[in-house]
């Protein structure tokens, strides 16, 4: 190897001495280093095709040789990797890279060598040279990179001179987390195959993300792990499904085959750097499961039995802490998944989330306080380095004091904070926990239960606390951590751009930049101009725990708030009123504007998709207002002080909008049930191991997405569920009007029956008779809009009245 250095070495200083001519290529020549991790040649052949996608030239990629070829070059890593830099620095050409060896930063260099130019892309790693590449296409071609596609300027050529690019990340973690629900292809990574999960995993890397995590269940680990565990059955119900409910976790493949999936996507990232973690500890909780055949050949097994927490189901236990036999059934699931799946870079634990114990306030703490103890102690037998994360979701239900308690017991060199709430509108987790400026702790955005799909992230909460987490230097990352994902477009951009550099974390800042990279120039300032108008009623809902975060409009012959009117719930809605009225009065000029751009924008995937988005969010929170104005008005009639036409017209506006909200997401397979189902059988064979699909999956499907907990924004829902529901709500408050009834508006027992003959029919009823299937065109999209449009001017008016 010394020798091959000198070779380069006399090559390069030949070029300075004794210029040589040569024909210029069409394209340059890559050169990837001669050894390194797998990142540096992936991030070789990235670059030659992306400079396919922008030229239509390939350029040849090549490992290191004695000699350069001619022409210009592409130098892929690092000096500590790359040969051919180590000898530009040796000989002058440059006095080093500024890089951090190891980490995420990297550089983009130029060297001019007689008229050809050496272009130096490097990081301090193979991820972050991965970084450099699609860096270098943003910069230099106009590259754009989206979940949902990319964006790729076609140019003749591509400069290559001049270019001094140095980044470096503000925060060290940055990611995202994938979890276990399911309902929509789009928005659940359940349904996600190996060619969706390549596709994400590339735009993690395009993003500079660093850090994810499968909360996906724990597929085939514990037959893995406990040989004597059977796989379930392929053809029926999984034996512990829970029916109707997120429960049923049957798999819609055969477990088997998600195990080898799960195999290959952790591979996939793994090759390109990405950081996953381990599960460790006490990991039985609400997707990962025990399955009752590993009980029948332990009935014995310690669990623990004086849980208060509501968590009913056998295979949901935590086993027994007090018992090392349970720890060591604990580390056993860690070891095989380390073996099997993963890679012991970080270790997570979420210790006994959600879980209370224990007669008293200092039984319970102990427990949990214990539990942390053993975790670590059983970690550090066998991994005494690795960073452990602390999912901090569990401290929402422990007083300030206990949490500031449990942190002087870990240990700040080893141990992070993965703050989950801090986006919360009700909590400051990081300040009233005592993290802040004290320990080290990651800023999680938690955005999103499975049911908030759509856009609903409020910034006004989220910007001056990240501005506040960015001067912490003991804040160490940003992630995103929700149970749904690609619900919010814009969020996650928001969340790529100020996790590598705070810097653009107002509205004002953000929104111009999202418009700029995702639309064409000339649709840029109109959609700039929309997403401004678009915020102030978007933002009117954001998760908490309260009750208007679970959009009762979806459920509203089960929600008290909606159709038991006490005192107090009537003031709740009328601040939900005064909030949302005057954000409501700017929804028309959004809805004309998105109108009108649909006639030329509609067959750009990237507008269409966050058109159907703005519309379906502004006729949710339309519905919402429309159900909160007629509650008002119900109560108004009881009391004297309106008629009953007030309350017709209430009824009536309500069901337009909903209907027109089931217009809307008709226009997308993004919002079909039918149509993730029957993606489902894409899936193609992973080492042998056929994706069958279980007949059961239809109706898991359904159960994971009709449940209370997950309703949301499907079309056979909206359609075949929420639709009847409302009409049957109306019909029971009309009834009450004629007969003149001015009893308090309680829920009937009525509703109960009602709601059972509605589910039982979506849950009979095959989906593909249920799919939408009207035309979709630029002239359905504007007409369903334009309709939403009127709607909601005339609940404007109405609420004057």
């Amino acid at each position: 190897m010394r020798r091959r250095f000198a070779v380069i070495r006399l090559v390069l200083f030949a070029a300075v001495v004794a210029p040589v001519s040569f024909t210029r290529a069409a394209a340059p020549t890559v050169v990837v280093p001669p050894s390194g991790e797998k990142a540096y040649a992936i991030a070789g052949e990235t670059f030659g095709e992306l400079w396919e996608k922008v030229t239509g030239t390939r350029p040849a990629v090549k490992k290191t040789e004695a000699s350069l070829p001619a022409g210009d070059v592409v130098l892929i890593g690092s000096d500590a990797v790359q040969p051919v830099t180590h000898e530009l620095i040796r000989d002058g050409a440059l006095e080093g890279l500024g890089l951090v060896y190891g980490g995420d930063g990297y550089c983009i260099r130029s060297v001019p060598r007689d008229g050809r130019q050496i272009v130096i892309v490097a990081g301090g790693s193979g991820r972050s040279t991965l970084y450099a590449v699609y860096d270098f296409f943003r910069r230099q071609a106009g590259a754009e990179y989206f979940w949902d596609g990319d964006v790729i300027p076609r140019h003749d050529t591509i400069a290559l001179a001049g270019i001094d690019v140095q980044e470096e990340p503000r925060f060290e973690y940055r990611g995202l987390r994938y979890f276990a629900h399911r309902g929509l292809h789009r928005f659940q990574a359940e349904h996600w195959d190996l060619v969706d999960w390549q596709r994400e995993i590339d735009w993690l890397v395009k993003k500079r993300f660093n850090l994810w995590m499968l909360r996906t269940g724990i597929d085939d680990l514990f037959q893995r792990a406990f040989p004597d565990v059977p796989y379930p059955p392929t053809d029926g119900p999984d034996p512990d499904a829970q029916p109707r409910s997120y429960n049923d976790r049957t798999s819609f493949w055969a477990l088997k085959y998600r195990g080898e999936l799960r195999k290959q996507v952790l591979q996939y990232a793994r090759d390109r750097g990405l950081v996953h973690p381990e599960d460790t500890g006490t990991i039985t909780h609400w997707y990962s499961h025990t399955p009752s055949a590993f009980y029948r050949t332990r009935p014995d097994f310690p669990v623990l039995g004086d849980e208060k927490s509501g968590y009913t189901l056998a295979t949901q236990k935590v086993w027994d802490i007090e018992d090392d036999e349970a720890w060591d059934a604990y580390w056993k699931l860690t070891e095989t998944h380390i073996r099997e799946f993963g890679q012991p870079r970080m270790f997570h634990t979420i210790g006994l989330a959600e879980r209370k114990y224990g007669k008293t306030a200092r039984e319970n703490l102990q427990r949990k306080l214990f539990c942390y103890r053993k975790i670590q102690q059983r970690l550090r037998e066998h991994y005494p380095d690795a960073p452990l994360l602390v999912a901090s979701w569990d401290f929402n239900w422990w007083k300030n004091e206990d949490v500031a308690r449990l942190l002087d017991e870990l240990d700040p060199r080893r141990t992070i904070i993965l703050d989950y709430l801090a986006d919360c509108p009700s909590k400051k987790s990081y300040r009233d926990g005592g993290m802040f400026g004290r320990f080290p702790w990651i800023f999680g955005i938690f955005a999103s239960f499975a049911c908030n799909s759509d856009i609903h992230e409020d910034y006004a909460i989220l910007a001056p606390r990240l501005r506040e987490a960015a001067g912490d230097r003991q804040c160490v990352g940003l992630v995103t951590w929700p149970e749904i994902s690609h619900n919010d477009t814009f969020l996650l951009e928001y969340l790529a751009d100020n996790s590598w550099q705070p810097e653009r974390l107002e509205l004002s800042e953000a929104t111009p930049r999202y418009c700029k990279t995702r639309y064409p120039a000339e649709l840029a300032s109109p959609m700039e101009s929309l997403w401004d108008a678009f915020f102030p009623l978007s933002q009117t809902f954001h998760w908490d725990n309260s009750w208007r975060c679970w959009d009762p409009q979806y459920r509203v012959l089960t929600s008290r708030f909606l159709n038991t009117l006490t005192a107090k719930q009537l003031k709740s809605l009328d601040a939900d009123y005064a909030r949302m009225l005057p954000a409501l009065k700017g929804s028309p000029k959004v809805l004309q504007g998105l109108a009108g751009l649909s006639e030329k924008w509609y067959e750009d995937p990237l507008w269409r998709r966050d058109a159907i988005d703005m519309g379906r969010t502004t006729a949710g929170r339309a519905l919402y207002f429309a159900m909160v104005l007629g509650a008002q008005r119900m109560e108004a009639w009881r009391n004297g002080k309106a008629d009953a036409d007030q309350v017709r017209r209430m009824a009536e506006l309500s069901q337009d909008v909903l209907g027109t909200l089931s217009d809307i997401v008709a226009q997308s397979d993004d919002f079909s049930m039918e149509a993730s189902l029957r993606r489902l059988g894409d899936a193609k064979e992973i080492n042998g191991v056929a994706p069958t699909v279980n007949p059961h999956a239809e109706q898991t499907l359904k159960g994971n997405a009709e449940n209370d907990y997950c309703r949301s924004q499907h079309y056979e829902l909206v359609e075949h569920v929420y639709r009847p529901e409302l009409a049957a709500y109306w019909a029971w408050v009309l009834k009450r009007i004629e007969s003149d009834d001015r009893a308090e508006w309680r829920r009937p027992d009525e509703f109960a029956g009602q709601e059972k003959v509605i589910v039982d029919r979506f849950y009979e009823t095959p989906l593909a008779q249920m799919a939408p299937t009207g035309p979709r065109s630029a002239k359905q999209l504007a007409g369903a809009l334009s309709r939403l449009e009127s709607l909601i001017e005339t609940l404007v008016d109405e609420s004057a009245k």
